[in-house]
């Protein structure tokens, strides 16, 4: 990499990426605020924010250098909460049910054989906060996939009542305690998923952009590198073009003009 000056760079962090923007475009750094969607407008567009009582264009930089959108990623993580949530409700109705009814109980029992069980033994997070309550739910949902052979026991030496009673002390205790830990964690996944939005003057006029986080702005040696190919992996954006090297062994950051945006 050949240095070409020292710069003040705003560091953001977008989806696993590291951006640096010129702190000469930065006016301000907002939380997110709610947004006027307006027709006609390129996809990556949300529509258009207040800012000192005019209305901006709000442009979804993960959209803009083809990435999911952070709200796509939300909504399909509260999604997958939602639902999995609501297996394991219907997982002890439907163990009531065959024991009421006398009929087969098909659904797991092993809990890393059903849906939640798959995701949680691959689940890996760098948010510190929702892996901390994540790691909550291994021992109740353990318990209350463990009760279907120990309640079908019971009925299997005439005893319904005592798997019954047992299903409904599993609905009190540890399903009640997995349902607290599925909206704790749909409240702090939301919390830590809170963008920010770069308010911008660009060209003689004020856009914003959406970033997951802003983590320093500092001075960095600007320059491109010989091999863009090993840095930019499979990354490809027309809006991202040279890399900067981070002081203190920070490793790069890739520089994001945002004047192409009215280019496109």
């Amino acid at each position: 990499m050949q240095a070409s000056g020292t710069l003040p760079f705003v560091i953001a962090r977008v989806h696993d990426m590291r951006l640096a923007i010129s702190a000469e475009y930065v006016q301000q750094i907002v939380k997110v605020p709610r947004w006027h969607s307006v027709p006609l407008l390129p996809p990556y567009a949300r529509g258009l924010m207040l800012f000192r009582g005019q209305a901006i264009p709000l442009i979804d930089l993960r959209l803009r250098l083809n990435m999911h959108s952070a709200l796509q990623d939300l909504d399909e993580m509260i999604s997958m909460l939602n639902a999995r949530e609501q297996d394991h409700v219907r997982w002890l109705e439907a163990l009531e049910l065959a024991i009421r009814d006398h009929t087969p109980f098909a659904l797991a029992r092993d809990p890393s054989k059903c849906a939640f069980g798959r995701w949680y033994d691959a689940f890996r997070s760098d948010d510190m906060a929702f892996g901390a309550i994540m790691s909550q739910f291994d021992a109740p949902h353990r318990v209350i996939h463990a009760i279907a052979d120990t309640a079908l026991e019971y009925v299997a030496q005439g005893h319904a009542d005592k798997a019954l009673a047992l299903i409904e002390s599993t609905r009190t205790g540890e399903l009640r305690e997995v349902r607290r830990l599925f909206a704790e964690a749909r409240d702090t996944y939301t919390q830590s998923h809170n963008e920010l939005a770069l308010v911008l003057a660009v060209g003689g006029k004020v856009i914003s952009v959406t970033v997951d986080h802003v983590e320093s702005v500092e001075a960095v040696d600007e320059g491109t590198t010989d091999d863009m190919d090993e840095v930019l992996g499979q990354f490809r954006s027309d809006a991202v073009g040279t890399v900067c090297r981070r002081r203190n062994d920070k490793g790069f950051a890739f520089v994001w003009n945002p004047d192409q945006l009215f280019g496109t």
